[in-house]
């Protein structure tokens, strides 16, 4: 099968490339930790071809799309958010197109989304959703350190919602006294502790206890002090906090659709036994949902 497409995830701390074939299956594909946070500006070019030097030698025809960090203003240059409602034709319509070593590379714009409550941007996970709405998704669910939620109707992306739950986790944990004890927990898989966590906060979110979030995080230091919760399970108290309120707003948000939810093995594990401790019915979308993604936009605007 005769490579198609050079598809490229680059975002602030990992870089992953496919070769495609030209029905979108995956030949080949690496991964390093080159994310643009570790690339010089100037140096784009030279670490393309570092990363996947042999595939464009042997391919000097194939087209090559990037998607992530590598098209904001921090990245290579910048390919402007397109609103939603959006698809991806909407983005394919909107590529960049840069130059590397005389191979034109096009990278992707984000999306952005504006309601009565703000605004929002991603760039990168909407080649991730359009991977997953591809296979039927209507709900999806990108968790990590800035969780997506997002609305898909069709093929298009009509709304979506950033949750910063794993940033948040990792502060707490880190730099206060009330993540002290989930500081020195070990890393444990999901299991009661996690469960109550997760029940407790989604029923803050929702209005349906007396105190809210931030009433219950201290829990994760009182509790073990008053030996009502072993320490060592403080971190997966605190986790299940953060991510039952996260689900908890997202589903007033989104209430009806069965979740998808796509990304890393860890986190997507972490997220189904949320769901499940809440009684929500959620699916874990197939993986290399940024390649199908990617594929797509390719073929829809006209690289294939």
């Amino acid at each position: 099968m005769s490579p198609a497409l050079i598809a490229i995830d680059w975002g602030s701390s990992s870089f992953r490339a496919y070769l495609l074939s030209a029905d979108g299956k995956v030949l080949e594909e690496m991964a390093s930790g080159d994310g643009i946070a570790s690339v010089a500006a100037g140096a784009y070019p030279a670490t393309l071809r570092r990363l996947v030097g042999p595939w464009l030698d042997a391919n000097p025809s194939l087209p090559v799309i990037a998607s992530g960090m590598v098209g904001s203003r921090h990245g290579w240059r910048e390919a402007p958010y397109v609103p939603c409602p959006a698809g991806p034709r909407d983005v394919a319509a909107r590529l960049t197109a840069v130059e590397a070593d005389g191979r034109r590379v096009v990278l992707t714009p984000g999306l952005s989304f504006t309601d009565e409550t703000g605004a929002d941007v991603m760039r990168g996970e909407e080649t991730e959703i359009f991977g997953v709405a591809d296979a039927g998704g209507t709900i999806i669910v990108l968790p990590g350190s800035h969780c997506k939620w997002a609305k898909i109707e069709g093929e298009r992306v009509v709304a979506f919602k950033t949750f910063i739950t794993g940033e948040l986790f990792a502060a707490l944990r880190d730099h206060t006294i009330a993540g002290a004890f989930a500081r020195a927990a070990p890393a444990k898989e999901p299991g009661p502790a996690f469960a109550l966590g997760v029940e407790r906060g989604a029923a803050a979110a929702g209005g349906k206890t007396k105190s809210g979030l931030l009433g219950l995080l201290f829990g994760a230091r009182a509790l073990p002090l008053m030996g009502k919760l072993d320490p060592d399970d403080s971190g997966e108290y605190l986790s299940g906090l953060l991510i039952g309120a996260e689900i908890g707003e997202a589903r007033r948000l989104y209430p009806d659709e069965e979740p998808h939810v796509a990304g890393a093995k860890a986190l997507v594990k972490r997220y189904l036994a949320a769901f499940e401790a809440l009684g929500v019915s959620a699916h874990a979308a197939a993986p290399r949902a940024a390649a199908r993604g990617l594929f797509r936009i390719a073929r829809d605007g006209g690289l294939l």
